[in-house]
């Protein structure tokens, strides 16, 4: 097995209304689609399209959702077979309601199966018997427990926290608990929000001196249109420009992002400024479709490399 994980997954439901209610409003749901999601999910579907060996740690509710996040999982060759099942638990997602007009919001429902995934129930040797090692850090107690054990085996390991500090506290993940998880990492990948929110400044620099305190591997930040800054273990400083492309929807830039440095820079070793631009075009790809699971495949992406900037 090339790269393992224990992160986050979802599955979004999306409901067409015909309008938005107010307080006390009604609506008419005029279409369900179901959508494969969850962050740490996405970002192990771009390395399994990219054509890495992978395998997803996790408890699900015995619900028709966990069914269909196990089939889509299958269906991009990922071996779920130290995914666990609670019996008549409710597995997390996210309900899309969205009117004619494209205007939605969004409820998390977190279920009962996700944050309960005991620590003791993370299969340490299936870790061992992998290369790289991956997290969000979600759900705390066993992402740790999976970090530890892949750290000990000498897997390279990459921890993507890609919601906010205050986000990762509701889940109950500590800015200390952050912190103290890094001596286990070699990549970490921070949204911007949250590695402000830790470093107390929005200076890449000032925040490089901070995260130093606490951790010795490569630091990598991903801006959105301005692309993406890396620091590496000697503090070398890398940056890629985003491509310019006509994007359709963001949605899963950033895992794809992920993804592909996984595959890249983590398993195949690739130097770290090329890694970055092979992961910028899967985000550029990912932007001009439609949802998170708009990922290219190694053959898409080197048809992009090849051509001129």
């Amino acid at each position: 097995m090339d790269i393992v994980s224990v992160s986050t997954y979802a599955m979004d439901v999306m409901m067409n209304v015909d309008r938005l209610p107010g307080e006390d409003g009604f609506a008419v749901v005029t279409n369900n689609t179901y959508l494969p999601g969850g962050s740490g999910t996405n970002v192990m579907v771009q390395a399994s399209r990219l054509g890495a060996s992978t395998g997803f740690m996790g408890l699900l509710g015995s619900d028709t959702l966990g069914d269909d996040i196990i089939k889509s999982l299958k269906a991009e060759g990922m071996d779920t077979s130290r995914v666990l099942r609670k019996e008549g638990g409710i597995s997390l997602h996210t309900d899309i309601v969205v009117d004619s007009e494209g205007k939605k919001f969004i409820l998390l429902n977190m279920g009962d199966s996700f944050l309960a995934y005991d620590p003791k129930d993370v299969d340490k040797d299936y870790i061992s018997n992998a290369k790289v090692y991956y997290t969000d850090l979600l759900p705390y107690g066993a992402a740790l427990e999976g970090l530890k054990a892949a750290k000990e085996a000498g897997l390279k390991t990459g921890f993507n926290m890609q919601v906010d500090l205050y986000t990762m506290n509701g889940f109950g993940a500590s800015k200390d608990d952050v912190l103290g998880s890094l001596k286990y990492v070699d990549l970490f990948a921070p949204c911007r929000s949250g590695l402000y929110q830790i470093c107390g400044t929005e200076d890449l620099d000032e925040c490089l001196g901070y995260v130093r305190k606490h951790f010795k591997g490569t630091l990598l930040v991903t801006l959105g249109s301005k692309g993406a800054v890396a620091f590496d273990e000697n503090d070398r400083r890398y940056e890629c420009a985003a491509r310019n492309v006509k994007a359709v929807d963001t949605t899963g830039a950033g895992d794809s992002f992920m993804g592909a440095m996984l595959y890249t820079y983590l398993l195949g070793g690739m130097e770290l400024g090329k890694a970055m631009e092979f992961a910028t075009v899967c985000s550029a790809i990912t932007c001009q479709g439609l949802g998170a699971r708009s990922t290219p495949t190694k053959a898409q992406v080197e048809a992009v490399l090849s051509q001129a900037f």
